[in-house]
């Protein structure tokens, strides 16, 4: 069976805030959340991740875990992220 992908217009924007490495609040599907510096993305054979910088270790966040993201920047041009609703993926 095919693993789910993000859709390319929400890859996009998770790529611009790790470019500009801001700090943002991933909410993610299990009701969980962790906060960090938007770092890169990184894909391997099974997933895509979002790597954060938390703490000076690097955390890998899988995207399709991910329900949305907030940047905490008042400046940021988009303020939240929603990659998928509980329930709804995000193909």
């Amino acid at each position: 069976m095919k693993q789910p992908v993000l859709a390319c217009d929400l890859h996009d924007h998770v790529e611009i805030i790790c470019m500009r490495r801001y700090l943002v609040l991933v909410h993610q599907l299990d009701g969980s959340t962790i906060s960090g510096i938007a770092d890169d993305t990184r894909t391997t054979a099974q997933e895509e991740f979002l790597l954060l910088e938390k703490d000076g270790q690097k955390v890998a966040i899988p995207l399709m875990q991910i329900e949305r993201i907030e940047v905490v920047d008042a400046n940021a041009p988009q303020q939240e992220i929603w990659l998928q609703h509980k329930g709804n993926s995000a193909v």
